[in-house]
């Protein structure tokens, strides 16, 4: 009798079944159930078992290592992406607002190059705080070292006197520690700078008045000298306790020698808050630097001259005439300036003559005098100037002395919510742009006779690009307009928002 396969039952027993279905390999036809040798799924795991650590392998999958490497790469792409658009962008957008400001320009102009920045700060900062030992300027102080002490006859108050011959020429600073924020109406004075009527005095001298409230505010005072053959200091000490009805009054002057001939000073620097500082008639005096500084500080000059000019104060007016040749900084705040400025620069200058006027909350009132010698065209700007209020009345009038040749001028005039009003006499040449948000931008020509000094026969013509109510562009000057600005020009830019802004050429 022969027996069916056990697997060939197995199949007769099972129904059909359409579903696909899963088989272990069969196993081998010529394995007895007694034989030695391992059955199929043993001897795999021997195999895996006894290459596990060879390098050679019948499969070897795929490292993750590598997907692992691809995503990070990825990720830091991301991340760089990331950065760039977050930090890279508002940097280079910052840097090139930076440059916009100072390098004026408008979107009828090219960009200028770079001309070095304008200072923003003092040209000599003080030690206001240290009287024990040598000052900043390496010369130890004297103090209190009175001519005269009186006490006035019933009162308490005291009064003092002293006086100094200086040199004539070095560096000179004036300081007080004196705050507006502890001192205000407690600590008052005056200064001023002139020269002696004196004809026999030839020296230059110092000397202060001082009245204190009080014999303890008297002591608590200090009144210190740092005298040397090149430096002359005088540094004011008040009490840090001051309180009504306290008071202290200084006043300063200082007087140079009457001279035939011109001369300079190097350095001359002050730093007193809530002084009223005066400069008399320089007219044959310049300095090389000068810096005059002072919260709630009155400062008028008569007639200033000066290569680089700093002078800030606040809620208090800037007033006077200043004669610079290389930078002018005025700036207050919540009060008016008002300059007659004369501006001289030499075409075979580096750089141009630099000027900024800032104020806010109230009025900005200039006239500019250019001067610059017949040289033939300018090579580069020869005046760069900013003027900024807002919630005040900004009017500038730019001319030019009889004996100079035109001169290329960027200008730029703004304001917040302010009129604006700007007027060029018939030398300028070059673009303009003049707008506004809220109200009328108007451009007007003058008939002042104007010549080309270079050619004669060139007419004079104002070209208008755009002509809306709020903004007008366009050029004036002689012949036709350039059809491209290759920074020969001048240009101008008049800009308010909720105010009229106007420009006015004479001719």
């Amino acid at each position: 009798m022969i027996l069916p396969d056990e697997d060939t039952a197995q199949r007769i027993k099972d129904p059909p079944v359409t579903a696909p279905t899963i088989r272990y390999p069969e196993r081998a036809a010529s394995r007895r159930p007694c034989s030695p040798l391992p059955d199929y799924e043993t001897s795999q795991a021997l195999t895996y078992s006894s290459t596990n650590g060879s390098s050679s392998t019948l499969y070897k999958p795929i490292p993750r290592r590598r997907f692992l490497s691809w995503r990070a790469v990825l990720a830091s792409l991301a991340v760089y992406i990331f950065l760039t658009l977050v930090i890279g962008i508002p940097i280079i957008l910052k840097n090139k607002s930076s440059e916009e400001d100072k390098n004026p320009s408008n979107s009828l102009s090219y960009t200028p190059p770079p001309w070095p920045g304008k200072s923003n700060g003092a040209y000599f900062t003080p030690n206001l705080n240290n009287i024990t030992g040598p000052g900043q300027l390496g010369v130890g102080p004297v103090c209190n070292n009175w001519t005269v002490v009186a006490a006035l006859e019933g009162e308490s108050t005291i009064q003092t006197w002293v006086e100094q011959i200086v040199s004539s020429t070095g560096q000179f600073s004036f300081t007080s520690n004196a705050s507006y924020a502890t001192n205000s109406g407690l600590v008052l004075g005056d200064f001023y700078v002139g020269v002696n009527p004196d004809q026999t005095v030839q020296n230059t001298t110092v000397s202060i008045k001082m009245q204190a409230s009080s014999s303890n505010v008297f002591d608590g005072t200090f009144v210190c000298f740092a005298l040397s053959d090149n430096v002359t200091d005088l540094s004011l000490y008040v009490p840090g306790n001051l309180s009504s009805p306290d008071n202290i009054l200084f006043n300063i002057t200082v007087l140079f020698p009457q001279s035939p001939s011109h001369w300079e000073i190097d350095v001359f620097s002050t730093f007193l808050p809530m002084f009223d500082q005066h400069f008399g008639s320089l007219e044959y005096l310049t300095f090389k630097k000068i810096s005059i500084e002072g919260p709630t500080s009155v400062v008028t000059a008569e007639y200033l001259s000066a290569k680089f000019a700093f002078i800030e104060t606040s809620m208090q007016p800037i007033a006077g005439e200043f004669h610079v040749t290389d930078s002018l900084v005025l700036s207050t705040v919540m009060a008016p300036i008002e300059a007659n400025i004369t501006l001289h620069n030499d075409p075979k200058a580096a750089y141009p003559t630099f000027v900024d006027l800032d104020t806010g909350n109230s009025n900005l009132t200039t006239l500019l005098t250019l001067m610059v010698p017949d040289n033939g065209p300018p090579p580069r700007p020869n005046f760069v100037v900013d003027m900024r209020t807002f919630y005040g009345a900004l009017n500038a009038t730019v001319v030019h002395d009889p004996s100079s040749q035109p001169a290329m001028i960027k200008l730029h005039a703004k304001n917040g919510i302010g009129p604006t009003n700007v007027v060029l006499d018939e030398k300028f040449q070059g673009i303009f742009q003049v707008n506004t948000k809220e109200a009328a931008a108007t451009v007007s020509q003058g008939t002042a006779v104007s010549i080309d000094p270079w050619d004669s026969q060139l007419q004079r013509n104002i070209v208008t690009a755009v002509n809306d109510t709020a903004r007008m562009d366009g050029w004036i000057g002689w012949g036709a307009q350039p059809a491209c600005d290759l920074g020969e020009q001048g240009e101008v830019t008049v800009a308010t928002s909720l105010a009229d802004a106007s420009l006015y050429f004479l001719g």
